[in-house]
């Protein structure tokens, strides 16, 4: 049995609460720090996985056009295209969104200096 007094308790809850905050922040600004660090080939994986996915969904359902409606090549034509079209609109987006996470990680720090 311990001989501190309610008074005791309090001030061990209080370290304990401490720690555990100092623990969540150091958490959290790992994970900040670890928030835009991919590789190069990360990066192309993605874009080259979005890219071919794109065009094998289209082309896909194009061919399923044409065997159904009997077709030949035009259903797999017209919907491949549309999947290049959708291969290269998932491209930019995830240009844009990379360049976005590049402008916030390189803006963020100087936005605190500078006290805006």
């Amino acid at each position: 049995m311990s001989s501190e007094g309610p008074d005791g308790l309090g001030e061990e809850i209080a370290k304990a609460r401490a720690a555990r905050a100092e623990r969540e922040a150091t958490k959290q600004a790992q994970t900040k720090a670890d928030e835009g660090n991919h590789s190069a080939g990360a990066y192309a994986l993605r874009y080259g996985a979005e890219f071919g996915a794109s065009i094998f969904v289209g082309g896909f359902m194009g061919y399923w056009i044409d065997v159904f409606a009997g077709t030949k090549p035009w259903g797999l034509l017209i919907m491949g295209s549309f999947g290049f079209a959708a291969g290269i609109r998932a491209i930019l987006r995830a240009y844009k969104e990379l360049n976005a996470q590049a402008l916030k990680h390189t803006e963020g720090p100087q936005a605190s200096e500078d006290g805006n």
